[in-house]
C-alpha cells in the first residue's frame, strides 16, 4: 500500500467529514439531505481506510487520527434521537407502574404492616388507654386537638406555608424510610412502617372514643391516598434491599444489592414524588373548614380509584413483564 498516496487521495473527505462532525455537534438536524447523505459516505470511506492503516502500516499518528474521526462520526451517526418532553414523561411513568408490578410483594407486604399495626394499636387503646403514650410518639396535643372535631380556618399564607412543610417533612421520611433498608438488611424500615401505622391506629381509637372517627378518615384520606402510598411504597424499597441481602440467591450479597438498587431507588423516587403530591392537598384542602367532609371523602375516593388504576394497568405489557 502506497500510505502517501492514499492520504493525498483521502485527506480531503476526513477534513469534510470532520467538518460535518463539528456541524453537528449542536444538533444534527443542522445537516441537510445532501449533508446527510454526504456524511454516511464519507463515514464509510474513512472506516475502510482506517482498517487500511491499521493493517498494511505502521504509522500509529495516523491510525489515532483516523480512529478518532471514524469513532465520532459513528457516535453521531448511531445515536439515540432525543426524546421529546412529553415522551420522557410517558417513559418515567410506564418504568415507575412496571416496577411497582415488579415489586408487589414487597408492596403489599409494607400495607400489611401498616394496617396490622394500625389495627394492633386501635384495638390495644381501645381496650386500655393506659398503652395510649406508647403509640403518640410525644403527639398528645396532637391527638387533643383532633379530639375537638373541628378545623381552623387558616389564611391562604399559612396554608401555603403548611404545604411548604409538609412537602420538606413527608418527602424525607420517604427517604430514611426506604434507604434505612440497605444498610439494616430490611428491619428499620419495617419498624418505621409500624411505627406510621401504630400513631395512626392510635389516634383512630382516640376518635372513635369521642364518636369522631368518621371526621378523622374523611379529613386524613384525601392527601393520606398519595401520601401513605408514598410511604408505602419507600417502605417496600427498604424490604426489597433487605430481601437482596438475606436472600441473595445465586449472586454474592453485595452483587444482589447492587441489583436491586435500580427498582429500589425508582420507589424511593416514586414515594417522594408521591408525598410533594400531598403536599397541597393537605396544606389547601384536607383541614380547610370550607370544604364538607362529604367532598372530602368522594375526593379520595377518586383518587383511590385512579392510583389502583394507574398501578395495575398503566404501561402494561404482558410479555416484557413476563420476562422481565
Amino acid at each position: 500500500m502506497n500510505e502517501e498516496s492514499l492520504v493525498n487521495r483521502r485527506i480531503a473527505d476526513w477534513k469534510r467529514l470532520e467538518e460535518l462532525c463539528a456541524k453537528t455537534d449542536l444538533r444534527v438536524g443542522n445537516l441537510n439531505n445532501y449533508e446527510i447523505l454526504e456524511f454516511v459516505r464519507l463515514y464509510k470511506r474513512a472506516s475502510t481506510d482506517l482498517s487500511l492503516i491499521r493493517t498494511r502500516s505502521a504509522n500509529e499518528p495516523l491510525a489515532l487520527y483516523l480512529n478518532n474521526l471514524v469513532g465520532r462520526a459513528h457516535g453521531i451517526l448511531y445515536k439515540s434521537p432525543s426524546k421529546t418532553v412529553a415522551r420522557a414523561v410517558v417513559d418515567m411513568l410506564n418504568n415507575t407502574a412496571r416496577t411497582m408490578r415488579r415489586n408487589k410483594p414487597f408492596f403489599f407486604a409494607s400495607l400489611l404492616l401498616f394496617l396490622g399495626s394500625a389495627l394492633f394499636a386501635f384495638v390495644l387503646v381501645s381496650h386500655d388507654r393506659g398503652y395510649l403514650p406508647y403509640f403518640t410518639g410525644g403527639m398528645d396535643n396532637v391527638f387533643d386537638d383532633w379530639k375537638k372535631g373541628v378545623h381552623e380556618q387558616r389564611e391562604l399564607g399559612a396554608s401555603g406555608f403548611m404545604t411548604f412543610m409538609y412537602a420538606g417533612h413527608n418527602p424525607m421520611v420517604s427517604i430514611i424510610t426506604g434507604a434505612v433498608g440497605a444498610g439494616t438488611m430490611g428491619f428499620l424500615s419495617l419498624a418505621m412502617i409500624f411505627q406510621n401505622g401504630a400513631i395512626l391506629g392510635a389516634l383512630a381509637s382516640e376518635m372513635q372514643s369521642v364518636h369522631k372517627l368518621p371526621f378523622l378518615l374523611s379529613s386524613i384520606a384525601p392527601h393520606g391516598v398519595p401520601e401513605m402510598s408514598g410511604i408505602l411504597f419507600a417502605g417496600a424499597a427498604g424490604l426489597r434491599f433487605g430481601w437482596a441481602i438475606l436472600v441473595p440467591g445465586v449472586y454474592s450479597r453485595g452483587e444482589s444489592l447492587r441489583r436491586s438498587a435500580k427498582d429500589g431507588v425508582t420507589m424511593i423516587v416514586t414515594g417522594v414524588f408521591l408525598c410533594f403530591i400531598a403536599a397541597p392537598i393537605e396544606g389547601f384542602f384536607s383541614f380547610s373548614p370550607r370544604i364538607p367532609q362529604e367532598l372530602k371523602a368522594v375526593f379520595a375516593g377518586v383518587s383511590l380509584f385512579f392510583w389502583i388504576y394507574f398501578w395495575s394497568f398503566y404501561g402494561k405489557d404482558p410479555v416484557a413483564e413476563a420476562v422481565a
